[in-house]
C-alpha cells in the first residue's frame, strides 16, 4: 500500500478516537475499558505511520513522502 493510503488510514484513525472522545465528554458517557483499549490501538498504528512518514520524508524529500 502507498504511503499516502496510510497516512490517510492514520488520520483518519485518529480522527475516529478524537471524535469518539469528544462525543463522550459532550455526553458525560463512560467509555469502557475495551473501547480505550481499541482507540489506544489506533493511536499507536497512526503515530507509528506518522511518523515512519516523517522519516521518509527526512530520507527522500516531502514530495515522494506524500
Amino acid at each position: 500500500m502507498p504511503l499516502d493510503r496510510h497516512i490517510h488510514f492514520a488520520q483518519l484513525w485518529l480522527e475516529q478516537v478524537r471524535d469518539h472522545l469528544a462525543d463522550a465528554a459532550a455526553t458525560s458517557t463512560p467509555v469502557p475499558p475495551e473501547q480505550l483499549n481499541i482507540m489506544s490501538g489506533k493511536i499507536a498504528a497512526g503515530l507509528h505511520i506518522l511518523t515512519e512518514a516523517a522519516h521518509a520524508a527526512e530520507r527522500t524529500g516531502p514530495a515522494s513522502a506524500a
